[in-house]
């Protein structure tokens, strides 16, 4: 095998890597502070990637994990994206599997609001476009659900889904299935897109995790959870 060829990171999907993955996010997330309910996925993708660091079983966790890693085009020497959590299982920088964070059921400026559209707009319609993971065939979308009302954020994600079909590459009808990768999961699905000029589909994978308050108090692994001047508010970016 030369360093960086893609049989590495066909290797990485098929010796399970994904799922590798998104045990070890679910595992990290039950070790962080709870987001409050208008608080910004910034914030919130920092701790987890630090208690995802920490949780980091060399063993079985073969990849390397970057914050806000910089997608850039480099024939145009340009910027096309920042993405939010990225695992690299190889040398090459072009194959990687990317976590786009995204928060739904929040509350902005005092009101509730869905931030589904947001969650297939900008988020998935990127994977689609080619702006994350161009090279790859496989990615994910990570929701946090900051109300705790993980059934109603899914019930609205798959509605954006269905009323974008067209635009993210999708099958009619559009919709999701059970994930490959986690099938007994009732919060984990997948769905499948086509990008344009390409024969291989492409698979999104999507884990819902809730901000409902935790059995106790909110201390978490000897953490306080943020006094209300610290959080963050205001629109989403």
């Amino acid at each position: 095998m030369m360093v960086g060829d893609r049989s590495e990171w066909q290797g990485f999907i098929e010796g399970g890597g994904v799922a590798s993955i998104l045990a070890l996010t679910l595992d990290a997330w039950q070790h962080i502070i709870r987001p409050a309910p208008d608080e910004r996925e910034e914030a919130v993708s920092i701790r987890l990637y630090a208690a995802m660091v920490k949780k980091q079983d060399r063993q079985r966790h073969r990849f390397l994990i970057r914050y806000e890693d910089v997608e850039v085009d480099v024939d145009l020497a340009k910027e096309t994206g920042r993405k939010d959590i990225v695992f690299f299982p190889g040398h090459d920088g072009g194959y990687y599997y990317c976590l786009e964070a995204k928060r739904l059921n929040a509350r902005i400026n005092g009101v509730m609001k869905s931030l589904a559209d947001e969650y297939v707009k900008e988020g998935m319609q990127r994977f689609v476009d080619g702006k994350y993971s161009r090279h790859v065939q496989h990615g994910g979308m990570l929701a946090y659900v900051l109300d705790g009302d993980v059934t109603r954020a899914m019930k609205n994600v798959v509605k954006n889904i269905q009323d974008n079909g067209s635009l993210l590459g999708m099958a009619t009808p559009a919709t999701w299935a059970d994930s490959a990768h986690r099938p007994t999961d009732p919060h984990a699905k997948e769905s499948a897109h086509r990008r344009a000029g390409e024969s291989t589909p492409l698979f999104i994978q999507h884990l819902f995790v809730t901000a409902a308050t935790r059995s106790g108090n909110d201390q978490v692994a000897g953490q306080t959870r943020p006094t209300p001047k610290r959080r963050h508010s205001g629109e989403m970016t």
